[in-house]
Formats: C-alpha cells, structure tokens, sequence
C-alpha cells in the first residue's frame, strides 16, 4: 500500500486524484484495483465540515473487503483512520465513485494501523478495507472531515517541533484544521501565535474519535496555547478559530 503522502506544510493536496490501474503500486504483491464496492462495509452518507462517522467491522477471510461510501458536501480535508483489534494489520484504499484510485496506506498511523489524510474535492467517494497479505480480525474505521486552510504534519516523532508560518483567519467563521499523527504516548504542547491582525483566536485538540481533548480560547485576544496535553499513540486534529477578527498566525505544534 502508499504509505501516507508527506507534502511541506502548505496549503496543497495531498490525494491526487487520477485513475490507476494494477500497476499503481509496484511494491505491493496484492494490491488490486476494486471494480466494485464491496460488501459488509457501511454507508457514511452526505458529510459536512465538522463531520464525523464511524463503524466496526471485520475481515472474515483472506479475500474478504469492506466498502465504506460518503459523500463530502463541500472541499474539504478528510481523515480516516483504521484501528486493528488484536493486533490486526489492515489496510485502507480510497476510491472516487468512479473508480479511480486515490490513495491507500498499510502502516502510516500508530504501529499496523493505517491512515488516510488529505484534500478532496466535493463529491462521492468510497474506502476500502482489508487484511494486509490476507490476514483476518477486527477493525474500527473513522472518518473525519474539516474544512481546508490548515496541513497535514504527518507523523511526529518524540520529541519533536513542527510549524506553519502561513496560517490565516479571514472572519470569526473560518476555521483551519491541522492534522499530525504520533505512534507512541507523548505529551504534547500547541501554540498559536498571531501574526498580523486583531482576531481573538482558539485552539480545539481532538482525536481520531471525535472526542476532544481540549479546547483553549484565552483571555482577551491573548495567544491561546494547549500544554501538556497526554496524548496515547493516534492520529490528532488541531481547529485554529476566532471569536471574532481577523489576521494572520504561525501554529507550533511539540511532542515530548
């Protein structure tokens, strides 16, 4: 399978969205285009910024797929992730509704586990989901959707320090999504500095569930800052607000 796509922190795709056939990926013994959805998997429906489903599922034989079908409303940056149960090593590949490979991952999340970050256009679209070499088990599958102005950090390691100088706010309704996986517990500390402007900014963490971790809007139109944020291994999500204004920021995110 495509390992996670890691492009520089800038506000580009990170699918490419063109056909491809058997040859996509030749360092991967058993990867197949898909001619149809498969069965067993689930449908996600119309998901708006903000969006996010999920559903458990397994792989009951070395042939067996899931097909999971959405619909995104508008452009957006989408995040799935899979978890194996028990040590399941699976893999997701993402599809167009009409077929043409997008991307796929084996191990670009936490261990085994894959993950799918990146932009794509409005539209219908569907994710497929097995046992890496034909392996069987159980799995959950989630998917995320945020709106776009952010990047994908990618995978951090610990420690580490990443930052994007090129942040932007335009009205107290934008909000951009960062997103950066780390594959072991860490503590992790997130800082938004503004720029240029006068807007009143706000950080909101949130895991691959949905849950989230914290949400900072400090005082007055103070920098806000998540610290000391532990973190078990996973794939996170960063919303950059406003309460009100606009302007420009760098967002730093560490892991220790």
């Amino acid at each position: 399978m495509f390992r996670r796509m890691m492009l520089p922190l800038l506000l580009a795709p990170l699918f490419v969205l063109a056909a491809c056939d058997d040859d996509c990926n030749e360092d991967d013994d058993d990867f197949e285009v898909v001619e149809q959805v498969p069965t067993g998997g689930d449908d996600f429906g119309l998901l708006d910024h903000f969006g996010h489903d999920f559903a458990d599922r397994d792989i009951s034989a070395s042939d067996d797929q899931d097909g999971f079908t959405f619909t995104l409303a508008q452009d957006s940056l989408v995040v799935v992730n899979m978890t194996g149960v028990g040590g399941f090593d699976g893999y997701l590949d993402l599809y167009t509704a009409g077929f043409s490979f997008v991307a796929g991952d084996s191990n670009g999340g936490p261990g085994d586990d894959p993950v799918l970050v990146g932009v794509l256009d409005a539209g219908d679209y569907f994710v497929v989901a097995g046992g890496e070499y034909g392996v069987e088990g159980d799995y959950g599958i989630d998917i995320s959707v945020e709106p776009l102005g952010g990047a994908d950090f990618g995978i951090m390691t610990v420690p580490d320090s990443l930052i994007d100088t090129g942040g932007d706010i335009s009205d107290s309704l934008d909000v951009d999504s960062f997103v950066f996986t780390i594959e072991s517990s860490a503590v992790v500390d997130v800082f938004l500095t503004r720029t240029s402007g006068n807007y009143d900014g706000n950080l909101e963490l949130l895991d691959e569930y949905g849950n989230q971790v914290a949400f900072i809007d400090a005082p007055s139109d103070n920098d806000p800052e998540i610290l000391a944020a532990n973190l078990g291994a996973g794939t996170y999500i960063v919303r950059v607000g406003a309460g009100s204004g606009f302007g420009d920021y760098t967002l730093q995110v560490d892991t220790n």
